[in-house]
């Protein structure tokens, strides 16, 4: 996650989670979480990015979205042991963010 696109990306993310999910437009959820799954195509995280997409595309309930948040920030965490420098401190905040979004809805 050392690419400078990368980084913008998860300040970005941050940004809009720390506003709240509210504030967050569900097509602007939706894109950001393409962009996530292309660049992280392949794992794991790119796979409940999916489950994500299709939840909130599907109308699934918020705890069922709640869930998928919580699970997302468990392994965005997870994924910041093994980042380096600044973006590994970025990751650690998204997955903490994640994590409490989901638990605040689940």
């Amino acid at each position: 996650m050392a690419d400078s696109t990368q980084t913008v990306d998860l300040e970005s993310t941050i940004a809009a989670l720390q506003g709240g999910l509210a504030s967050l437009p569900p097509e602007a959820a939706v894109s950001a979480i393409e962009g996530w799954q292309q660049q992280l195509q392949g794992t794991e995280i790119a796979e409940t990015l999916g489950e994500l997409k299709l939840a909130l595309t599907g109308n699934k309930s918020a705890a069922s979205i709640g869930e998928i948040l919580a699970d997302l920030g468990a392994q965005t965490s997870t994924a910041a042991g093994s980042a380096e420098g600044s973006a590994a401190d970025k990751l650690q905040r998204l997955g903490q963010l994640l994590a409490q979004a989901g638990n605040s809805i689940g």
